[in-house]
């Protein structure tokens, strides 16, 4: 396809195409806490980008090399977030796209944010679509969470649990969730919707909460639990103070935990 002319904001656009990642979220990214100029869990991280690029058929082609553009991004930076997009790049008609188009990758490194002690919980009224082929992934079609974000922000509450349109239990919108009930942690399968963060598998891999139950749970399911804690890769684990109007035990965070707070 032969674009003839683009316009940004009413003045001609320089670049000869727009990035596939603009136009259609076509692509993927994870996000990286920085300490001390490490990026924190880099391996894992990897392992995400080459998932998403596999499930994805994007051809990142200098992939290999990533880690290291990754560590001198990250050099001088004592405490921070580095954020790595891929996206398809340039390159055919409408929604198709050439098998031999060569990603594109972004590496932003921004400020860490603030501390969160605990949270206190909604319920989202959006619902998340399900999709097996594209649930664990971070994609950057984020257009629920953008919503439920604007939805969290006039409800008063700090975060807000997601179900999907089946109304099972899928995730926080700033991360995975686990929680406690009757001497046992469960989290939710995140087989049809949700994204698989790098610290929501790193504890499933690692046995940290011994035994845990990973299944669909409706939302009815969440009654009565006692504890419940929000990871993701930049704030680690945090504790909710309270879930729904109920107060929760917010005083013990699991011990094997607290190495992953801010």
């Amino acid at each position: 396809m032969t674009i003839r002319k683009i316009r940004l904001n009413n003045k001609p656009f320089a670049a000869s195409a727009i990035d596939r990642g603009l136009q259609f979220g076509d692509g993927h990214f994870t996000t990286i806490k920085v300490v001390n100029s490490q990026p924190q869990f880099i391996e894992r991280h990897l392992q995400r980008l080459s998932e998403a690029n596999a499930r994805l058929f994007i051809n990142h082609l200098y992939f290999d090399s990533l880690q290291e553009r990754i560590n001198k991004a990250c050099l001088g930076i004592e405490e921070g977030v580095c954020k790595v997009i891929v996206t398809r790049g340039y390159g055919g008609r409408g929604y198709s796209f050439s098998d031999d188009a060569v990603a594109n990758e972004y590496i932003q490194v921004s400020d860490l944010p603030g501390p969160i002690q605990n949270v206190h919980l909604g319920v989202a009224k959006l619902r998340l679509a399900k999709q097996p082929t594209l649930a664990g992934l971070k994609t950057l079609n984020r257009m629920e969470q953008v919503l439920l974000t604007r939805e969290c922000r006039t409800s008063g509450f700090d975060d807000l649990l997601v179900c999907d349109s089946d109304n099972n239990v899928v995730e926080a919108i700033q991360g995975n969730i686990f929680w406690y009930k009757q001497g046992q942690w469960h989290t939710p399968n995140l087989s049809a919707a949700g994204v698989n963060g790098v610290i929501r598998q790193f504890i499933i891999d690692k046995d940290l909460l011994g035994s845990l139950n990973i299944g669909d749970y409706p939302l009815d399911e969440m009654t009565g639990i006692e504890q419940m804690i929000i990871t993701n890769s930049v704030r680690g684990a945090v504790t909710v103070a309270q879930f729904n109007g109920k107060v929760l035990d917010n005083r013990k965070l699991p011990a094997i935990l607290k190495p992953f707070t801010l």
